[in-house]
């Protein structure tokens, strides 16, 4: 295990830090934006997503019968709700925090409800479900979740009813869930959904905690096949992924890499658990950075629910421990972070570090280590790499949570900027070709030099994900997304106090 660094004192500023927001701005914004365009174009995307993009609760895509957008034909995205409705709740929290509005104390109550019942519906302790619909859904809704599909359980008995769910769930899925419920957590001033909140999220970190024995099937290189138990932490799994039951784990030495059915693992060095395996002992250290920033920040949200809640001291304490415990190895690993996408490969692996890194740093109490988070890894790792991408949600993410002395009022103004551009709903996947307005980068064919503007950028559910440097998109007819990157963005700059507005959305 990759040892801890010994802290090294940070100056008296840093031991000043609050454990819950930063001040690293001043002033007014000089971007020009129209903050009320700003305001309108956030209520038309609540509007427009509710009434036809978030089937049984899940935000999706959809292609429609026709250029009206009026009845949906079929979903997309049918792997990505969890993401994105987490996404679509952490937007509604803020937006709570902003202006207290009923409505939108109503919509993350919904929410935080939906994502519970995909958090239990498998049984799995932790388990996480993409999807799930009643099985007497609408015809468009039972298509995303068809019969022979691998990933959809069918027909399995939950709260009085039938329903189908998709399962095989990654890790990001669990990011936008987490940045959700914890933002709804501070927001929401209801008992029971505060509960819901906390089982959900305690249940997750409890199994995460548990070190467990457990028979499993490796495959090695594709060839070697066989049985063997291994001693897994920070591990989630179901029954239901694998014909017997029993996970499978499937690993490719060089270069290293592991994929598992029956099971997820967050492993910031998945070589501790492989050296276990015949021929396998010599497994240099793999360090993975995202998975260290994702395993912290879920003991914080962790934490923060069970704070001062009676009957849950014990728990608390556990937590606490095993976060004191990991959390030394966990900053290494992921001060270490480094951006490994190329030519715009994989560039949805930046948002599941820094959806995570925010609930991070804003949830730390310790000031040390909280300094360390801001200016190694969310200031000189993360942010160094997408600076210049005209990335909106990483601009603000990276803004709120600032160390502070860092300047951010000019990246403030010209994301504020970028975010007027955002088209207003429907947001369509129109045809794109912006070949004569930006360089092609001689280094990536068909790629622009520099980050296109964000009204130049194909549609998506979360634009935020999507590489900023595509020039050309045959686009597809009839096709619309949510518009929660948008509200994400919109609402993130306004609880930060970079967007001014008053009232709500209705």
């Amino acid at each position: 295990m990759k040892p801890p660094q010994t802290p090294i004192l940070l100056g008296f500023a840093a031991l000043l830090i609050g454990a819950i927001s930063t001040t690293a701005f001043s002033g007014a914004f000089d971007s020009g934006a129209d903050h009320e365009d700003l305001h309108r174009r956030a209520a038309e995307h609540d509007t427009w997503m509710r009434e036809r993009l978030m089937p049984a609760g899940g935000v999706m895509s959809a292609q429609f019968t026709d250029d009206t957008y009026a009845q949906v034909k079929s979903y997309g995205g049918e792997r990505d709700p969890a993401i994105w409705t987490g996404a679509y709740l952490a937007a509604q929290a803020l937006r709570l925090q902003v202006t207290g509005d009923a409505d939108a104390a109503d919509q993350v109550a919904e929410t935080v409800r939906v994502l519970h019942r995909w958090w239990r519906i498998s049984g799995d302790a932790g388990y996480l479900a993409r999807f799930a619909a009643p099985a007497d859904s609408q015809e468009a809704i039972l298509d995303t979740l068809p019969a022979g599909d691998p990933e959809v359980m069918r027909d399995v008995p939950y709260e009085d009813a039938l329903w189908h769910w998709r399962g095989r769930v990654s890790r990001d899925q669990y990011q936008g869930v987490l940045l959700g419920m914890s933002l709804a957590y501070e927001a929401t001033s209801d008992p029971s959904i505060r509960q819901l909140i906390r089982e959900d999220v305690v249940r997750f970190a409890e199994q995460l905690m548990r070190r467990e024995r457990k028979h499993v099937k490796v495959i090695i290189n594709g060839s070697r096949n066989f049985s063997t138990t291994l001693e897994l932490q920070h591990t989630v799994y179901t029954d239901d992924e694998t014909p017997d039951g029993i996970p499978v784990l499937d690993i490719r030495t060089r270069p290293f890499d592991a994929d598992a059915s029956g099971m997820l693992g967050f492993w910031p060095n998945p070589s501790e658990l492989a050296r276990q395996i015949p021929g396998l002992g010599r497994l240099p250290d793999v360090y993975l950075p995202s998975q260290a920033i994702q395993l912290a920040a879920t003991f914080r949200v962790a934490l923060q629910v069970t704070a001062g809640v009676p009957g849950y001291e014990a728990r608390h304490a556990a937590l606490l421990a095993h976060y004191n415990e990991q959390v030394g190895t966990w900053l290494d690993i992921a001060t270490d972070w480094k951006d490994t996408n190329r030519c715009g490969s994989s560039y949805h692996g930046l948002n599941v570090a820094f959806m995570p890194i925010y609930n991070w740093i804003r949830l730390e109490d310790d000031p040390v280590r909280r300094a360390r988070l801001q200016r190694d890894i969310l200031r000189d790792a993360l942010w160094s790499a997408v600076e210049d991408h005209k990335n909106v949600f990483f601009g603000f993410l990276y803004a709120a949570q600032a160390a502070p002395e860092d300047s951010v009022e000019g990246l403030i103004d010209a994301h504020l900027t970028q975010l007027a551009l955002f088209p207003n709903p429907p947001q369509t996947a129109e045809p794109l070709d912006v070949r004569s307005k930006y360089p092609e980068d001689p280094k990536c064919p068909g790629l622009s030099a520099v980050a296109t503007d964000v009204d130049d950028r194909a549609g998506a559910t979360f634009i935020w994900e999507r590489q900023p440097w595509k020039l050309v998109d045959p686009g597809a007819p009839d096709v619309a997304f949510a518009g929660v990157d948008y509200l994400l963005a919109y609402w993130l700059g306004r609880q930060a106090g970079f967007i001014q507005g008053s009232g709500d959305l209705r």
